[in-house]
């Protein structure tokens, strides 16, 4: 008289193997992303291409500086500020697309493409800040 049926995705063999939502599925549902894999890594990549952009800006309008790398002088030159964001950020979206797609074939490799952008990131943070600390201490008088 009265069917079975299961509602909860415990009950149901079908539910699990189509990723009924529990964690550990096989098959993630269609909407559903995987969390990525280098989150904290991801952070440092968002804040030193953030201060790259600041410390770059205020060094060029404030203390008439210019911009050594030719390919984000073109891109200022042409689009200004709001260029620059969207080139650094741009490719910071490259690499974290990049790193992920690679960790599904090789963690190691990816974890080491994360790692080097890391590395090459803050490198106009630091020299940026050192020549801001060197003109702060020496300052030149007109």
């Amino acid at each position: 008289m009265s069917e079975s049926h299961p509602t909860n995705s415990k009950e149901s063999p079908e539910a699990k193997s189509e990723g009924g939502g529990a964690k550990g599925s096989s098959r993630p549902r269609f909407f559903s992303l995987p969390s990525l894999r280098f989150q904290e890594q991801y952070v440092w990549l968002m804040f030193f291409a953030g201060m790259d952009v600041m410390l770059t800006w205020y060094i060029l309008e404030r203390h008439g500086g210019e911009e050594v790398n030719p390919v984000a002088k073109r891109v200022i030159d042409s689009w200004g500020l709001w260029g620059a964001i969207g080139f650094k950020f741009s490719l910071l979206l490259f690499v974290i697309i990049a790193s992920e797609w690679i960790a599904r074939e090789s963690f190691k490799v990816a974890k080491f493409l994360v790692w080097f952008a890391l590395t090459i990131s803050s490198f106009p943070v630091l020299y940026s800040t050192t020549l801001l600390i060197y003109h702060w201490m020496n300052p030149i008088n007109p």
